[in-house]
């Protein structure tokens, strides 16, 4: 249960998307949220989009509300206000390379890009780029050859790993551990289906650091809610953490509250109480 009295202080609230504020690999928000998102900004509360999803692919759930809202996007690699880029962190583009070179076997494993000039989608397999244009509603640009046909000057904000089955295992545990030890990139689970890759020491806590400081907030003013691996940043970095529902056990152990599931609207019921 959360305490009235540390609910009555917040003055930001910052969600996670997939799996936080929608089931994984389902498509639309509840409607209600965008009553109440712009309740909270009236009584001078914001909110904060915090996801592991594009600009491109996060925006569309939340279009009537654009203008009301915070996006950190790329798990912490861009952040926007009212569409207006204010913070982004690029990977270097030859290092992207070597990535997805490293993977190039593995046939189930798909790759996705996400950068300033666009989305990039690994061409052949039309399936996954059919998933991208129609439940992500992303604008793809198609690589024949991945990586060799990707843009120099990409821009590459993160890439992410698709397996209709389960993304970490796809990867493997090999490939986890080599870039884990890499010196400027962190490869973590996005999901049951995607895993991330992104900047080491760029992630969304990293991210929101730099939006509370900001806007001059306190710890005490801040809540934030995950569900998994790539939500830690974020939620060890602040007092008020919270764990949706269904969030992976290793989230739940660090996060000061749960909430309910995503099913169940979890953060909308935490909104209400604001």
């Amino acid at each position: 249960m959360m305490e009235k009295e540390m609910l009555s202080k917040i003055k930001l609230v910052c969600s996670d998307v997939d799996g936080t504020l929608v089931d994984e690999g389902k498509g639309g928000l509840n409607p209600e949220y965008y009553g109440e998102i712009k309740r909270l900004k009236e009584k001078g509360i914001m909110f904060a989009v915090v996801s592991g999803r594009s600009y491109e692919a996060a925006s569309p759930l939340f279009a009537p509300i654009l203008e009301d809202i915070i996006f950190i996007n790329d798990n912490g690699a861009v952040l926007r206000e009212k569409g207006e880029i204010i913070k982004a962190h690029s990977l270097e583009t030859e290092l992207v390379k070597e990535i997805i070179r490293d993977l190039k076997d593995e046939l189930k494993t798909v790759t996705y890009i996400s950068s300033l000039t666009g989305s990039y989608a690994y061409g052949p397999n039309k399936e996954f780029c059919r998933l991208l244009r129609e439940d992500f509603k992303l604008n793809i640009k198609e690589l024949e050859n991945m990586p060799e046909d990707l843009p120099e000057q990409a821009g590459v904000m993160s890439l992410g790993f698709f397996d209709p089955e389960d993304a970490e295992e796809a990867v493997g545990k090999a490939f986890i551990e080599k870039w884990n030890s890499h010196e400027k990139i962190a490869a973590l689970p996005g999901g049951k289906y995607w895993f991330n890759i992104l900047q080491k020491n760029i992630d969304k806590g990293v991210a929101l650091k730099e939006l509370m400081e900001m806007y001059g907030l306190k710890d005490e003013e801040v809540i934030a809610i995950g569900d998994n691996m790539n939500d830690l940043g974020m939620l060890t970095s602040i007092s008020n953490s919270v764990a949706i529902g269904n969030a992976r056990e290793e989230v739940k152990n660090v996060c000061k509250y749960v909430a309910d599931t995503s099913e169940n609207d979890g953060v909308l019921q935490i909104l209400k109480q604001l």
